[in-house]
């Protein structure tokens, strides 16, 4: 009997690390340059990426990344802010489009993150709270969202030769038009909106173009919520008394990581790149501040039968399984995929409780073991696509 696994390589589940903002910009809030950095410093040692590289990815190479990129100059640093900064778009500088360009070809994904990322209600105040608005909450029309959106893509593709398929709302705002925007963008996935206490992580669908919504489901400052400083006297104070309760909350966490394999559901983990803002205080979950966290959690991951991925990857897999049939007629395996969308390098993975071998024209694909089944990951062309079926012992 053959089935399609419903993750890639039959893993259990798969995993992604969705880090916000990583922009061409940088903010003079502390004495490490590392955490003043947005990603203006590029691969230099000083740089955040660096301190990613050489700590978390160092102990876990095998994380894959979803940078969740603006492709203008970062609003969020407001100009009226005391702390010197620097700041430019995407395509401003050679160094920066390089920087990219390295990402991508490591195996990590440059999604969209809207041009600037909204605006300032009060630009002399330089805190965001309550004083905000993110960017799909500014588009007054369709055709104003579908337009800017869309130079994002252009944008990526000029300047860095990237293929943009999916993005993320700014701060998860957005008003009744704006799943319109993305569904007339025609993106592959979208994330929608945060799922930390919803019970419901599933993927699903929306609109005209079927837009995959894409669930942020796991903060990645969960481990040390209770325990990290803000920067804001008021939460820090509280948070003395609070400190005492982080081994209760980290074991609920635990319990929803393991609730989340259990289920085969993505655990996608939100972080945002640096941990300065333009008001002097500390960026919610961002990487630097929640090394403790994320190693608690990659060493729970470790353990287990986990597919590492972007975003990118664990859409495309999902469309493809979405949109696929299995048959078989005596020694024949068809795979029929309805490839919609036009997706490019389309791969399935076929499980069975025998070892076999799938042979076609263009490859043989020999089974192996993986989370309890025989399991071959194959090559998909748009339509019928016929398997010649080699079981152990007949080949």
């Amino acid at each position: 009997m053959f089935h399609i696994a419903d993750w890639y390589n039959n893993y259990q589940t798969p995993s992604v690390l969705m880090i916000d903002d990583l922009s061409d910009a940088y903010i003079d809030v502390y004495d490490e340059s590392y955490k003043n950095d947005w990603g203006y410093l590029c691969q230099e040692k000083e740089g955040i990426y660096h301190f990613l590289k050489n700590g978390l990815l160092a102990e876990f190479p095998e994380i894959k990344i979803t940078f969740f990129v603006p492709y203008e100059r970062h609003n969020v640093i407001n100009p009226n802010s005391e702390y010197k900064y620097y700041k430019f778009a995407v395509g401003e500088r050679k160094e920066f489009n390089s920087f990219l360009s390295m990402l991508e070809e490591q195996g990590h994904e440059i999604a969209h993150h809207g041009s600037n990322h909204g605006k300032y209600i009060d630009i002399n105040k330089v805190s965001t709270v309550k004083n905000f608005k993110h960017e799909w909450e500014l588009f007054d029309n369709i055709k104003e969202g579908v337009e800017i959106t869309m130079k994002g893509i252009e944008t990526f593709k000029s300047n860095v030769n990237i293929d943009i398929v999916g993005g993320k709302f700014c701060g998860y705002m957005q008003k009744e038009n704006s799943l319109e925007i993305i569904d007339r963008c025609k993106f592959l996935y979208w994330c929608v909106g945060i799922n930390y206490i919803n019970k419901d992580y599933a993927f699903k669908f929306f609109g005209k173009q079927d837009i995959i919504s894409f669930p942020t489901n796991f903060a990645g400052n969960e481990f040390v919520r209770l325990i990290y400083k803000t920067g804001v006297p008021k939460r820090d104070r509280k948070k003395i008394f609070l400190q005492f309760l982080q081994p209760l909350y980290n074991f609920f966490q635990y319990k929803k990581l393991k609730k989340l394999y259990h289920n085969k559901e993505i655990i996608s983990i939100q972080e945002h790149i640096s941990p300065s803002t333009a008001a002097g205080t500390v960026q919610s979950a961002n990487i630097v501040s929640d090394q403790v966290s994320l190693r608690k959690i990659y060493h729970f991951l470790q353990k287990r039968s986990i597919w590492y991925a972007t975003s990118k990857d664990i859409a495309k897999y999902f469309y493809v399984k979405e949109n696929t049939k299995l048959y078989r007629k005596k020694t024949q395996l068809i795979i029929d995929f309805k490839n919609i969308k036009n997706i490019k390098n389309t791969k399935i993975s076929i499980i069975s409780d025998q070892s076999f071998t799938l042979k076609n024209k263009t490859g043989v694909y020999p089974s192996f073991w993986n989370n309890q089944s025989n399991v071959a990951t194959v090559d998909i062309l748009n339509e019928e696509n016929t398997f010649e079926i080699i079981l152990k012992g007949n080949q």
